[in-house]
């Protein structure tokens, strides 16, 4: 007689009833707790940044490492004008605090770069920035103003002379064709001024207004060919006819001329001149436009 076979008997699939219910309730009592938690801090933390005493007090502004051609009281209420296109009632911890400053301080005339913003708790910002520095002093209509290197106008209330300045007489520069009065954040008069100013910084760091006393430097030639572009006067009355001039290549507007004799060679050259007619005295004129050649005349 034939056996039967066991039957095995089959495993029941577990219902979600059947599952353990305490893991469960503390995974979710724990995962309610931090969101609490994470809530509650970001309305604390809200509630604290929003506070009064953290509320930015632009007209306490202030200007760090102020270079000595600016004039650090008047420059800071002159920046405070541009401060007030930042919305009143900001929070010292509000991310675009920093970029709102620099865009307003950087569309003042006077500033090249705002290089730092830092916080300076509860209410107060530490302003770094780098401004436009006198280059050169322009001639016009009596009177005398002071131009940077791409020939902008500086206000005298918010500028000085820089320190290195005092250690020569400096020249004005002056262009016949010049009959507007400056413009405020523009360049004035096109490249002629900008050249002048390059020109002066290139002579006074090279230490040739300690050397020669030059008066003025006329640049009412540059680009107006045939006449020599740049012409130098010394005190004694003699002209150096420069020409055309080695920082033509950074002025907007202006190219590197072709066969340029370099500046640094026209100096050398008038130095050479110099040790034989101290002061340029009993000179007429001097011309160094040509390359390794002076060409003078002296005075009748």
């Amino acid at each position: 007689m034939a056996r039967s076979r066991a039957r095995k008997p089959r495993s029941r699939r577990r219902s979600p009833a059947d599952l353990p219910l305490r893991p469960i309730l503390y995974v979710v009592v724990i995962a309610l707790a931090l969101a609490a938690v994470a809530f509650g801090s970001q309305r604390l933390w809200h509630a604290a940044v929003g506070r009064p005493a953290f509320r930015v007090d632009l007209r306490a502004l202030s200007l760090n490492d102020c270079p000595e051609w600016v004039v650090a009281g008047r420059m800071g209420r002159e920046l405070h004008a541009y401060l007030d296109e930042v919305p009143q009632g900001k929070s010292i911890f509000d991310e675009d605090l920093a970029d709102l400053v620099r865009q307003s301080l950087e569309r003042c005339p006077w500033v090249l770069e705002v290089t730092r913003v830092r916080r300076l708790l509860p209410d107060s910002l530490s302003i770094g920035a780098r401004f436009r520095r006198p280059a050169g002093v322009v001639e016009c209509g009596g009177r005398t103003y002071m131009v940077d290197a791409d020939g902008h106008w500086l206000r005298d209330d918010l500028f000085c002379a820089p320190p290195e300045w005092a250690d020569a007489l400096q020249p004005v520069i002056v262009d016949a064709l010049l009959d507007t009065a400056p413009p405020l954040g523009e360049r004035w008069d096109g490249p002629r001024l900008a050249v002048g100013a390059r020109l002066c910084e290139f002579l006074r760091r090279e230490g040739l207004f300690g050397q020669l006393r030059v008066v003025s430097v006329d640049v009412t030639g540059v680009g107006r060919a045939p006449e020599p572009d740049i012409v130098l006067t010394v005190a004694e009355g003699a002209q150096i006819k420069w020409g055309r001039s080695s920082v033509y290549e950074r002025v907007e507007g202006l190219q590197q001329p072709v066969f340029l004799t370099p500046d640094s060679e026209k100096l050398d050259m008038l130095l050479s001149k110099l040790r034989d007619y101290p002061g340029l005295r009993g000179i007429r004129y001097v011309d160094l436009r040509f390359h390794g050649q002076v060409v003078f005349s002296e005075s009748d």
